[in-house]
């Protein structure tokens, strides 16, 4: 019996490695893509946008219904948590830090001529 559980304790974490492996190629590719598009604001806008959606969709449909049921469960996420990077969160530029940029920008310019 407890060599069963060691198995599928041991197939879990090869398949999630196998995603994380996966996850890895699919951020990669998507850096490739926004790379392709350096210097276009409009194009990288919408991949930040797509990366969004995909954000709330994952929070909203998948990770909500998937959050601890016990204590112990929650101590373990909470832990993790901690532990690895924090709570995942997609930063917005605020219009005035656009601004800022736009300031700092203009007076290189100046100073170049």
């Amino acid at each position: 019996m407890a060599q069963t559980e060691i198995q599928s304790q041991n197939r879990s974490q090869q398949g999630q490695t196998d995603d994380l492996a996966e996850l890895e190629a699919i951020a990669s590719r998507l850096w490739q893509i926004a790379e392709t598009q350096q210097g276009n604001s409009v194009s990288l806008l919408q991949i930040l946008r797509v990366l969004e959606a995909t954000h709330k969709r994952i929070r909203d449909d998948l990770f909500q219904s998937a959050l601890p049921t016990s204590r112990h469960e929650l101590f373990n996420l909470l832990r993790d948590i901690e532990i690895n990077g924090g709570w995942p969160h997609i930063y917005r530029m605020k219009i005035n830090e656009i601004c800022r940029y736009l300031e700092q920008t203009e007076e290189i310019e100046e100073l170049k001529q």
